[in-house]
């Protein structure tokens, strides 16, 4: 993905570079068209390349996804910036235009995807290959409508290629229909990916990645079964496996590791995203990033930071309260202009700047394949089996540096309840995944958000449950209309 054909690529952008006005609608700025494009294997690749690049900006997983689900969270806040105060506190109006930009961004990959799907069946090449570019892009398509479905609720449903202005006006569709699609593509991936991928297309997607995404999809509709048996699907392929030291996962130099099932790819030079900044407090003076702006500060009132055992190796990773300095000292955070603690997961000591960050965000890792399937498998039991604790027990074993097939004192106890383990779980997962971009979507499906922001004391909307729909796009869009809104707004 690094080394990727740039000339293709841009040509492809050219291509289908979609209107500022309406993210579903597409104009053609070049004489270069679809008929001319695909017309071989080069060119489905570059037209592949072309959904990933969506991936990457800041409307995406550079910036907006991070921003608004961390801020939302019960483990993440901010004390500034009236913009940022509205996510932080879930209180948002439907003109914020942060909102509106990740919005944008998403429907714009599933615009280029949507083009690959329709044109790519008709390009004359090996079947096998041909499968798998279409799987591709339907995976990223449905990684998607999985944001926006799990944010949004009920949104416009675009699987078709938009060829005039007449077919971007499109109503909202149902949520069960929204996940009958996202489903279907991710049976169609999973079924034409391949299992692993050389190094030069590292950052493409696998079918491991399609069968981790699925697990999370039929987890969060409640498909427990489902979400047990694709889990253990995914778990028998062998293919992953924890990694020894928690930090490892996150090294730089270490992207290509057997845990990572699904990352985002960055370099810092040609892409760059702006977690390390983001997460570090200390300016300029953090050795770990370019400039600690720390738009992501640790809720001090959260379970995370108040109730965590300082034993847990993560915690130490993960959070901090004295930085290092680029003198090699470490300092406290209460004696900067922002003296709250910060997040210590994304380290880039090299960075050049806020936004050069060249770490990859994790989106599935194998951590996240055994904590779903115990929660799944006690759920559809009727509480935990054996295999359920094992499966959670190896991955808190692993937190506190322990050998992750040895029982130890740091095991659930035995005897819980479904309700019990399942909270243990969820409990589990807060620490597990601090700023990994989880915690919002497992307090969402978990029925629990957005009331215990409220606890925390922030002055959340009351009546929303949801995000607002983007006043741009209601404008936009003629199918839809203030009655369209989402409630609360």
């Amino acid at each position: 993905m690094k080394n990727s054909n740039k000339i293709l690529l841009s040509l492809f952008v050219l291509v289908f570079l979609g209107s500022c006005n309406n993210p579903l609608e597409e104009d053609i700025y070049s004489f270069i068209s679809t008929e001319n494009f695909y017309k071989n294997a080069d060119d489905a690749d570059a037209a592949i390349e072309g959904i990933y690049s969506g991936l990457d900006g800041d409307a995406v997983y550079g910036r907006w996804f991070y921003d608004l689900v961390h801020l939302m969270d019960d483990q993440v806040t901010i004390h500034r910036n009236p913009l940022f105060l509205q996510m932080d506190d879930f209180n948002f109006t439907p003109d914020h235009p942060y909102l509106n930009e990740f919005w944008a961004g998403m429907y714009s990959v599933i615009k280029y995807a949507n083009v690959a799907i329709n044109r790519i069946p008709d390009i004359e090449m090996e079947v096998n290959l041909k499968n798998s570019y279409i799987g591709e892009a339907r995976f990223l398509r449905a990684n998607m409508y999985f944001n926006l479905v799990r944010l949004w609720g009920s949104v416009p449903l675009i699987v078709e290629e938009v060829l005039d202005e007449s077919s971007a006006i499109i109503n909202k569709e149902t949520i069960s229909d929204i996940y009958d699609i996202i489903t279907s593509d991710l049976i169609f991936a999973e079924e034409n990916l391949p299992s692993t991928r050389p190094s030069v297309e590292f950052g493409r997607v696998t079918s491991g990645a399609a069968k981790a995404m699925l697990t999370d999809v039929y987890l969060t509709q409640e498909k427990y079964v489902e979400a047990a048996a694709k889990a253990e699907e995914l778990i028998n392929t062998g293919n992953y496996s924890l990694l020894e030291n928690y930090s490892d996962i996150f090294s730089s130099d270490n992207e290509h590791n057997p845990e990572i099932i699904y990352s985002i790819v960055f370099d810092g030079i040609n892409s760059g995203n702006w977690m390390a900044s983001f997460s570090h407090v200390g300016g300029t003076d953090n050795a770990n990033c370019a400039n600690g702006a720390q738009v992501w500060q640790v809720e001090e009132e959260s379970e995370m930071w108040q109730s965590w055992d300082n034993q847990d190796l993560r915690r130490q990773f993960s959070v901090y309260d004295e930085y290092l300095s680029k003198d090699g000292t470490y300092k406290s955070v209460y004696n900067t202009s922002r003296p709250y603690p910060g997040f210590g997961k994304w380290n880039a000591p090299g960075e050049t700047g806020v936004s050069s960050c060249p770490i990859n965000p994790i989106l599935y890792r194998y951590a996240d394949v055994l904590l779903m399937y115990a929660e799944a498998t006690a759920l559809a039991n009727g509480g935990p089996n054996q295999d359920a604790y094992d499966a959670v027990n190896m991955v808190r074993r692993r937190g506190y540096g322990l050998p992750i097939n040895e029982s130890s004192n740091v095991d659930l106890p035995t005897g819980l309840s479904q309700s019990e383990f399942r909270d243990a779980v969820i409990l589990e997962r807060s620490h597990e995944f601090v700023v990994e971009g989880k915690r919002l979507f497992d307090l969402l499906r978990t029925g629990v958000y957005p009331q215990i922001l409220e606890s925390l004391g922030k002055n959340i909307n009351p009546n929303a449950k949801l995000f607002p729909i983007p006043s741009a796009e209601i404008d936009a869009n003629a199918a839809l209309s203030m009655e369209d809104q989402n409630p609360g707004y």
